[in-house]
């Protein structure tokens, strides 16, 4: 995660949103949730998402509207009112979050915000 200072450098934007089974939510990088967009109480954190190859997967309370936190059995007993949800990587869902939070420049200059460390001095020398 970058220091806070250098979100300055990114301009002020609407935050995305994406559709979890029919609700709405505004993808917040910087605070690491999702809050729903009309109900900014209803949030979850994205380390909640279980990571796969492609993105990540979620299991969806269509009464609660948020994400289901139970057993196994409770699953089985509500498996109606839920819904399995899968989303594509962070960088897919929010490419200005993510540059921002990689430390790279807002426009695609290729000019990282943090300075990189240079590890050894070869000078073209061969070792």
């Amino acid at each position: 995660m970058i220091p806070q200072e250098y979100w300055k450098y990114f301009p002020a934007r609407k935050l995305p949103e994406i559709n979890l089974a029919g609700t709405r939510f505004f993808l917040d990088l910087r605070l690491w949730e999702c809050r729903d967009v009309d109900d900014f109480s209803n949030k979850f954190s994205l380390d909640d998402l279980y990571p796969t190859s492609k993105g990540f997967i979620c299991c969806f309370d269509l009464t609660t509207k948020n994400l289901f936190h139970g057993s196994r059995e409770e699953y089985e007993q509500r498996k109606q009112e839920l819904s399995i949800v899968q989303l594509p990587s962070i960088s897919k869902m929010d490419p200005v979050g993510y540059r921002a939070m990689m430390g790279l420049a807002p426009q695609k200059q290729g000019q990282p915000l943090l300075e990189k460390k240079r590890i050894r001095k070869s000078k073209g020398k061969r070792l």
